[in-house]
């Protein structure tokens, strides 16, 4: 859960300084005057979640990419709250538009992996995972993962190759 928070707060774009009391009240007027715009609504769906209101957050984020279709820390962090509901299928679509929009993102490409492989797609979260990787070679965490779907098929030697890279980056299991 905790790695799901940090996650969210890199994607959160202009963050509000009003209280998360006000923020998950439902009311369009406290970020501003006048209707709630495409970050507005991401930010409110962020504190939604983090408030422990999955659902509701969805709700937000679906208001964010239906002002702007573009906005890909919403569609990122739908896949976010999708993900931690177990809804992975829903999730992988909010990852599919992230990184349709931004397919330089190691991070997006590393969260698709993860819905993937909730849903047993081990050879397309590798081939997501190795994306990620190419995009940022130091990235420790998706090194580690792709060890671990690799021990899960079975292929110990390429697995242990990951685990050694992982380490090497830094990452302790």
């Amino acid at each position: 859960m905790v790695l799901i928070l940090v996650i969210i707060a890199i994607f959160i774009a202009g963050c509000t300084e009003k209280p998360i009391e006000n923020a998950t009240s439902g009311t369009e007027e406290v970020f501003s005057e006048g209707p709630l715009n495409s970050t507005e609504w991401n930010n409110k769906g962020v504190d939604l979640f983090v408030a422990g209101r999955a659902e509701e957050a969805l709700g937000a984020y679906d208001k964010a990419t239906g002002i702007d279709p573009l906005n890909v820390y919403a569609w990122y962090n739908k896949g976010i709250a999708y993900s931690y509901l177990g809804r992975y299928e829903e999730a992988l679509q909010a990852y599919n538009k992230t990184t349709e929009i931004d397919p330089e993102d190691a991070n997006a490409w590393h969260t698709k992996a993860g819905a993937l492989n909730s849903l047993g797609r081990y050879e397309e979260a590798i081939e997501a995972l190795d994306k990620a990787i190419e995009l940022d070679p130091q990235f420790a965490y998706a090194w580690y993962n792709k060890g671990t779907i690799l021990d899960r098929l079975g292929r110990t030697d390429e697995a242990q190759v990951c685990y050694d890279k992982a380490k090497e980056l830094g990452y302790s299991a």
